[in-house]
């Protein structure tokens, strides 16, 4: 069996590694669909530059999302303006993002320029001015009791937290443990992520917070020097993992203290060869907690900065796959409540819903999906029909340095209607050529035909086909050519 191994794009052509792995997602010995991104919410009023979910009371979940100008709730598949009744409308600007985090029953929201918002996750009808004097912070997230922030107003390499359990007390004092940080070297803060200990990333460092009580509060050591988040769009954290992108490539922070490439020798050269580095504020990531996926988004060369890429990364598979389509941005969701079928009449008729009858979108059971809003400003799961995927194996020489000609291939793809193309070429100089796609025989073979030296082949399933694993091809029918 040859099979379609990992993807490493930045290796040679010549070996086991896959050449291609398009709109589907890594698994332990396969590859699995993609499901494409369904838009179902009403569209906000501009481009989606944040979004967030949160856990209120009795168990209730909120979505909120900002634009330009407003803050929103999601109610059934209505984004409404929440946004605050005085003060007038948010000014982010284009290259901000909403950031938030969850302290107690309260919803925290920050961009860089206007005053920290607080939605009360209990009874509130709209967003308000977090009290307490806070600084405005372009990042936040909670550590312990405290709220934290960082890069703050014109101080960009500052932290600041919030008292000990009082989010809306910010002077500092040694009675209420609220305090900030001048972060010596690093340059910027680029990004924290939260929990019992707090990571902050700067450009080219990484350090971490242990709380240790007054007078100190928080330790603060540097666990990276001269690595750092180079793009505060692709830092995301779960638990004791956190994801982030540095000039040099991907990288993976464990337990506060570990920190390990992800990228190297897979991904990293094809990334940055790609991507729209001027355009880098529209990158955003994601974390799928039940498929153990990190999900990041970013605008190619060409895109007029408008994201349209996915890069895919398995944490428990430690592979990678990429994925070709447009979104503003992309997040963690939930699924909210449970639908009759009379009320799917506003999703479309049975033939035409966005999901299928038995998706997790429609029972109202909570669970944690990948959203992302499209182009057109609207939110929904990836939880449509599969996406067109193409896998491809890596380049192999049947014919131990001669020429060969390879008659017939075994996919090993359960279900679906896979197109089998042979790609040759004679020297490691010349190009790939490939000969027409073809499907199978009742026997299951794919009857390919072509000659050359140099051999990978390549298996596409079109949208919406239902498959659950491309895993590789077996029985080739390999033949001797003449000299060449």
């Amino acid at each position: 069996m040859i099979p379609f191994a990992e993807w490493r794009p930045d290796m040679p052509a010549l070996s086991e590694w896959a050449r291609e792995a398009l709109n589907v997602v890594p698994a332990e010995e396969s590859y699995r669909p993609l499901n494409d991104l369904s838009g179902v919410s009403s569209a906000l009023g501009s481009r989606a530059q944040g979004a967030a979910w949160f856990r209120g009371t009795a168990g209730a979940t909120r979505m909120f999302a900002g634009d330009s100008s407003k803050l929103y709730l999601l109610s059934g598949t209505a984004w409404n303006d929440v946004s605050r009744t005085s003060g007038g409308p948010y000014a982010p600007g284009g290259d901000n993002l909403w950031r938030f985090t969850q302290f107690g029953t309260l919803a925290i929201a920050v961009n860089g320029v206007d005053t920290p918002q607080k939605f009360d996750l209990s009874l509130g009808t709209s967003w308000t001015a977090l009290g307490g004097s806070p600084p405005v912070g372009t990042f936040i997230t909670t550590v312990r009791d405290f709220v934290v922030m960082g890069k703050i107003g014109s101080a960009p390499q500052r932290v600041q937290w919030c008292a000990l359990d009082n989010a809306e007390s910010w002077a500092p004092s040694l009675t209420t443990q609220a305090d900030l940080q001048e972060l010596p070297d690093g340059g910027n803060v680029t990004g924290l992520v939260g929990g019992e200990i707090g990571l902050i990333f700067q450009e080219t460092s990484i350090r971490r917070m242990s709380y240790e009580g007054a007078p100190f509060v928080f330790r603060i050591d540097k666990i990276a020097n001269d690595i750092g988040a180079s793009v505060p769009g692709s830092v995301a954290g779960l638990l004791d993992m956190a994801f982030f992108l540095h000039k040099s490539g991907f990288y993976l922070v464990q337990n506060a203290q570990t920190v390990t490439p992800i990228g190297r020798g897979k991904v990293d050269r094809t990334f940055w060869a790609e991507f729209d580095e001027a355009n880098h504020f529209r990158s955003s990531s994601a974390i799928d907690p039940v498929r153990g996926l990190y999900v990041f988004a970013y605008p190619a060369n060409g895109s007029n900065g408008a994201p349209n890429r996915l890069l895919i990364y398995n944490w428990h598979t430690k592979r990678w796959t990429r994925a070709i389509l447009d979104c503003e941005l992309v997040f963690g969701g939930v699924s909210q409540q449970a639908y009759t079928l009379e009320q799917l009449d506003p999703f479309g008729t049975l033939e035409t819903l966005p999901y299928s009858l038995d998706s997790s979108y429609w029972t109202g059971a909570l669970s944690l999906l990948l959203f992302a809003f499209d182009t057109a400003h609207r939110s929904g799961s990836f939880s449509g029909p599969a996406l067109a995927a193409t896998v491809e194996t890596g380049e192999f020489n049947p014919g131990q340095g001669r020429r060969s000609i390879v008659r017939a291939c075994r996919p090993l793809i359960d279900g679906g209607n896979p197109q089998i193309q042979i790609g040759a070429r004679e020297t490691q100089q010349s190009g790939v050529s490939y000969a027409p796609a073809t499907g199978l025989t009742a026997a299951g073979l794919a009857p390919v035909y072509s000659s050359g030296r140099y051999f990978r082949v390549r298996a596409t399933q079109p949208a919406g086909a239902l498959w659950s694993n491309m895993q590789g091809i077996d029985d080739l029918d390999v033949r001797p050519a003449g000299a060449q």
